[in-house]
């Protein structure tokens, strides 16, 4: 619900905004900016978070390799993790468990950077993750000690991860799997993508960061709504061609509302040599190892994206071409008065004071 009020009242005023006037006294011209409402499933929102998102990231990665690895399951099992959200957390974390075991066997501290995705496409429900794993670590002496992970044997591991939190889900009760169907699972072979390892890991985490900062489904991918029934555009995988479909507003909704995360859920983790605890102090040894200098992040602007997106600035007055500085700012409702006023929202009506 705060999602969806979130988003219609993105850019109105009713959210707040800053009153801009022009730096020249002799010129009238103001301008009304108003606030974006950050939500991970806005559409308008997504493109920022994600440049804010990845930019923050990037400098964080040693310089060294990395793989990407996609852990996926039988499409049966997928509806579990919808009727058990809560589970996706056990989700990532027998993933990335997979490479630290495997690593922690040889002695070595692995970094490892995780998000999970909980769609398709066609914006059907499919859980799986994505992980960027480093291709080596630092060892007891803080040395650094490369590896390599067999993908046979992390997709077994994979593998009895997941049928053993199914299993232990029907012990406690959860009866819309059965216990035969799960234990087939064990007879088929398990897609787990690896990629290539690759020093070019900004690409693995600008990926990444697309489909975990940005909603469901891009504006663009939407051509038609008539009131009833909206149609928009997927890339299909065999093909690799687009195709459209049509369904119904409610369809639409429930197929876009579902992937809406739980509030304060992290769809990204970060663990090993990357793990919130530990980097401070291991970080700095491997950035030593790799003659690797930080840069300092550096945060986009709202003035600075609209530049860089359409070569247009903001904040330039449109009638004397001098600076507008901000001189006064609005408070919006809060969320709670957003969602009394849903209707109003919606219909793009005038709101009650």
């Amino acid at each position: 619900m705060e999602n969806v009020v979130k988003i219609l009242g993105c850019g109105l005023q009713a959210s707040g905004f800053i009153l801009y006037r022009c730096s020249n006294r002799d010129c009238t011209h103001t301008k009304r900016v108003c606030f974006s409402c950050n939500s991970r499933s806005c559409p308008t929102c997504g493109k920022r978070a994600i440049d804010q998102w990845t930019e923050k990231t990037i400098h964080m990665f040693p310089n060294c390799s990395y793989q990407h690895i996609t852990f996926t399951m039988p499409d049966v099992l997928w509806h579990v993790f919808k009727d058990n959200r809560d589970c996706l957390n056990d989700l990532i974390r027998i993933a990335t468990q997979t490479l630290i075991k495997t690593a922690k066997k040889k002695g070595i501290t692995i970094g490892v950077f995780a998000a999970i995705h909980t769609y398709g496409r066609e914006l059907n429900w499919n859980t799986h993750v994505h992980v960027s794993v480093t291709m080596g670590g630092l060892d007891k002496d803080n040395n650094w000690k490369d590896i390599e992970f067999k993908k046979d044997n992390i997709m077994k591991m994979w593998r009895y991860g997941i049928i053993n939190l199914m299993r232990q889900l029907i012990d406690d009760g959860y009866n819309n799997i059965t216990k035969s169907i799960v234990s087939k699972q064990y007879d088929k072979q398990w897609i787990v993508n690896f990629d290539k390892p690759t020093k070019d890991y900004k690409h693995t985490i600008a990926y990444i960061g697309r489909y975990t900062k940005k909603p469901p489904i891009a504006m663009s991918k939407i051509k038609r709504f008539d009131g009833k029934t909206v149609t928009f555009k997927f890339l299909n995988h065999r093909t690799k061609k687009y195709k459209t479909t049509t369904v119904t507003m409610e369809e639409f909704f429930e197929k876009f509302l579902q992937h809406i995360p739980e509030k304060h859920f992290r769809m990204t983790r970060y663990y090993g040599l990357f793990a919130t605890a530990v980097r401070g102090k291991l970080l700095p040894i491997v950035y030593k190892i790799f003659n690797q200098k930080l840069k300092s992040t550096v945060v986009t602007t709202y003035q600075q994206m609209s530049l860089i997106s359409f070569g247009y600035d903001p904040f330039r007055c449109i009638l004397c071409g001098n600076q507008l500085k901000a001189s006064m700012f609005v408070v919006g409702k809060t969320i709670s008065q957003l969602i009394d006023c849903h209707v109003e929202l919606a219909s793009r009506k005038r709101m009650p004071r």
